[in-house]
């Protein structure tokens, strides 16, 4: 009888182009999204990536927000995954027109509507503290199609943190889990 481990992959990590750091989450950057001063109410979409021909069924997704100001305990940071089947920017994303495939305002008519036609992945529930806020939001997301960007949205009353030292920390990573029979 074969024995079945677990083994995790190589982490699809968004953050900010130019000043991300490694120190608190240990993971490097590979996509760009930029999430200081991200308003209360708004919401803001990776680069688009691909996942691979041969990806691993499942992702754990960690989430890294810091926020300007204490939100009340327990407000929201919702993740969501616009799929698509297409390599191309803007291409087959859904969400509607405003998905760009690249690191922009994330801006519909309607954040609230259109938000529906995304896959929803997870909250990060937030502390009433200004301290980065860390949390694995699935431990198992299986992306449905090759290609596709994250989308962040700010309900948690407050915006994101405008400084540099807020940036370092604000990511958001999927990290492949994949089944190996030793």
């Amino acid at each position: 009888m074969a024995d079945f481990t677990i083994e995790m992959g190589t982490p699809i990590l968004w953050a900010n182009a130019t000043n991300f750091s490694t120190t608190l989450s240990g993971i490097t950057r590979t996509d760009a999204i930029t999430l200081e001063s991200l308003a209360d109410g708004a919401a803001r979409q990776g680069d688009k990536v691909d996942l691979g021909a041969n990806r691993a069924g499942g992702y754990a997704v960690k989430v890294s927000v810091d926020m300007a100001v204490a939100p009340t305990a327990g407000e929201p940071i919702e993740v969501y995954w616009s799929s698509s089947y297409s390599d191309t920017a803007g291409t087959g994303n859904d969400g509607g027109a405003a998905i760009t495939g690249a690191d922009a305002a994330w801006a519909p008519s309607t954040v609230a509507t259109w938000k529906r036609q995304l896959l929803f992945i997870g909250i990060l529930p937030l502390a009433a503290s200004t301290d980065p806020q860390v949390k694995t939001i699935n431990s198992y997301f299986s992306p449905p199609t090759r290609y596709g960007s994250i989308v962040v949205v700010n309900n948690g009353g407050q915006a994101l943190v405008a400084t540099s030292g807020g940036a370092d920390t604000m990511y958001v990573a999927l990290i492949p889990i994949t089944d190996d029979a030793a």
